[in-house]
C-alpha cells in the first residue's frame, strides 16, 4: 500500500530523545499510512540500536538509513530521495509528536491534494517542563480545511519547519539543502514557495519542538561561535531571492520571501548584538546593514525588529541600549 506520508527523522547522537520521538509514531490507526525514515548521520552512540527496536517491531512503517556525518540538511536530502509518501515532513529527533494531532494530519492528508499542509506547533521547554505557542496562527484570514491558491493568503503567511507538511513530489524538485552545516531550515522552508500553488490548514498541534537543551545551534553563543554557518545559509538565501525576482515570481509570493528573509537577517543582528560591545563589531553591522539597503532595498525595509530599528534611528549611536532590547527579548 502507498504512504500518505513520509516522515524523516534527522538522528545524531540522540539516544536520551529518540525513543520518545519514536513511540509517538506508533499509533496503530494510521501505521498503514506512515513511513518513518530514520536517518542516522554518522551516530556514534546508542541511538541506531533503539531504532532498530522500533524498524524489526514495524518494518513496514520504520526504515533505518545509515549514513557517513554530513549535518542535518544531508539527512533532509538524504529523506526526500528516498521517500515514498505522498506528502513529506521532517521530525528531529529530540522532538516528537502528540498522537491526536498526527492523526487528525493524516486523514487531512488522504482527504486533500494541497501542495502545502500547515498545522500547529509548541515549544515545549525542556528546563521547565512547560510549553507555549510561538505562532497562533500561521496563515492569517483563512479557514481551517479549505483550500486556497498560495499568492492570495502568503503575504501575513508565517510558516516554520515545525508546522509544515508539504508534497514530496515537490521538494524532489528543489535545489539540494545545504550540508555540513546549521540553521539550514530557512532553506527548507523557502525553497518550494516557488513550486507551491495551493495550501490548507488545520487547527490541530501536531509538533512538539524541544527547546533548552544544550548546546542546540540557536543557542545564542552557539550561534557566535557557528556565525559563519550563519553567514553561509544568508548568502544561499540572498541568491535564491535574487533568483526568485529573475524568475518572474508572483508578488504575492515575493512579499513573502521578503518578510521571511528579514527576520533572518534580523537574526543576523541578534549574533551581533550578542557579543561584548566593541567597536569592531559595530563596524560590522553597519557594514552588513548597508550591503543589505543596497542590494535587497525590499529585505532592508521589512525588518520589523526593535533593536535593528533603534541601530538604525539613531546612527549607530544607541549601539548599547539595542544591546539591552536584544537581551530582553531573549
Amino acid at each position: 500500500m502507498s504512504k500518505v506520508l513520509t516522515v524523516v527523522v534527522p538522528t545524531y547522537n540522540v539516544e536520551k530523545y529518540i525513543r520518545q520521538n519514536l513511540e509517538s509514531f506508533e499509533v496503530e490507526e494510521i501505521l498503514e499510512d506512515l513511513e518513518v525514515l530514520i536517518v542516522s548521520d554518522g551516530s556514534q552512540d546508542g541511538s541506531v540500536d533503539i531504532a532498530r527496536e522500533f524498524a524489526d517491531r514495524h518494518p513496514d512503517t520504520f526504515k533505518i538509513i545509515e549514513k557517513e556525518n554530513g549535518g542535518h540538511g544531508s539527512t533532509i536530502n538524504r529523506g526526500i530521495i528516498e521517500a515514498t509518501g505522498k506528502y513529506f515532513k521532517v521530525v528531529d529527533a529530540d522532538d516528537w509528536v502528540l498522537e491526536e494531532g498526527l492523526i487528525n494530519l493524516i486523514k487531512q492528508l488522504k482527504s486533500c491534494d494541497s501542495d502545502l499542509v500547515v498545522s500547529g506547533f509548541y515549544w515545549y521547554h525542556n528546563d521547565k517542563d512547560t510549553t507555549s505557542v510561538e505562532i497562533e496562527n500561521p496563515v492569517p484570514g483563512t479557514e481551517y480545511y479549505k483550500e486556497y491558491k498560495v499568492s492570495d493568503v502568503c503575504r501575513d503567511m508565517y510558516v516554520k519547519m515545525h508546522g509544515m507538511t508539504v508534497k514530496t513530489e515537490i521538494l524532489k524538485k528543489i535545489p539540494k539543502i545545504d550540508e555540513h552545516c546549521f540553521y539550514v531550515d530557512v532553506e527548507y522552508v523557502m525553497f518550494p514557495i516557488p513550486l507551491v500553488e495551493t495550501i490548507t490548514s488545520i487547527p490541530d498541534y501536531v509538533y512538539m519542538y524541544r527547546i533548552g537543551i544544550a548546546g542546540q545551534s540557536m543557542d545564542p553563543a552557539k550561534m557566535q561561535r557557528n556565525q559563519d554557518n550563519f553567514d553561509r545559509v544568508l548568502e544561499r538565501m540572498f541568491a535564491f531571492y535574487t533568483q526568485c525576482k529573475k524568475d518572474g515570481v508572483d508578488d504575492a509570493k515575493m512579499t513573502y520571501i521578503t518578510n521571511f528573509l528579514a527576520r533572518v537577517v534580523a537574526s543576523r543582528f541578534k549574533i551581533f548584538l550578542g557579543f561584548p560591545y566593541s567597536r569592531d563589531i559595530k563596524k560590522q553591522m553597519l557594514e552588513f546593514d548597508t550591503r543589505v539597503k543596497n542590494e535587497y532595498p525590499d529585505i532592508y525595509y521589512a525588518i520589523k525588529q526593535k533593536a535593528v530599528l533603534l541601530l538604525r534611528k539613531s546612527k549607530y549611536n544607541l549601539y548599547f541600549l539595542a544591546q539591552m532590547v536584544y537581551k530582553r527579548s531573549l
